[in-house]
C-alpha cells in the first residue's frame, strides 16, 4: 500500500513569468497538479502524451482545443478528460485561470521541473 501525506510547505512548485504550477500529490501511478495562469491567452500549444488527463477548470476560463479542430470554452466547473496520444491544446480566456490536472500514470517530466521552495 501506498500513503503519504503531501502537506502545503513541502508541495513542489515551477513558478515562471507566465504561469505557475505545483504538484499538490502523487503516487506511482497518479498525479495531481494545479496550474495557475496570471494573463488571458496563454497558449499551452497543442500536444499530446501517453497519460490520461483530465483537466478542471478551478477558476475563470480557457478554450481547450482538439487535434481534430473541436473547439469549446470550459468555464470554471467545467471539466475535460482526454484519453492517451490525444492532441490538445488550452488558451486561457481570463486573466488568473486556475486548472487543476491529474494524470495517470505520473508525469516524470513535470515532477522533475519542479521542486520544493525555499
Amino acid at each position: 500500500m501506498f500513503s503519504k501525506l503531501f502537506p502545503y510547505e513541502e508541495q513542489l512548485w515551477n513558478r515562471k513569468e507566465l504561469f505557475e504550477s505545483r504538484v499538490i500529490a502523487y503516487t506511482p501511478e497518479l498525479m495531481m497538479m494545479e496550474w495557475k495562469f496570471p494573463k488571458a491567452g496563454h497558449v499551452i500549444p497543442l500536444h499530446d502524451h501517453y497519460h490520461v488527463q483530465v483537466s478542471y477548470i478551478l477558476k475563470g476560463s480557457a478554450k481547450v482545443i482538439l487535434a481534430d479542430g473541436t473547439e469549446k470554452l470550459c468555464k470554471a466547473g467545467d471539466a475535460a478528460a482526454f484519453a492517451p496520444n490525444e492532441a490538445h491544446s488550452v488558451i486561457t480566456a481570463e486573466p488568473n485561470t486556475v486548472i487543476m490536472d491529474v494524470f495517470t500514470p505520473i508525469r516524470l517530466d513535470h515532477l522533475e521541473n519542479h521542486r520544493r521552495e525555499e
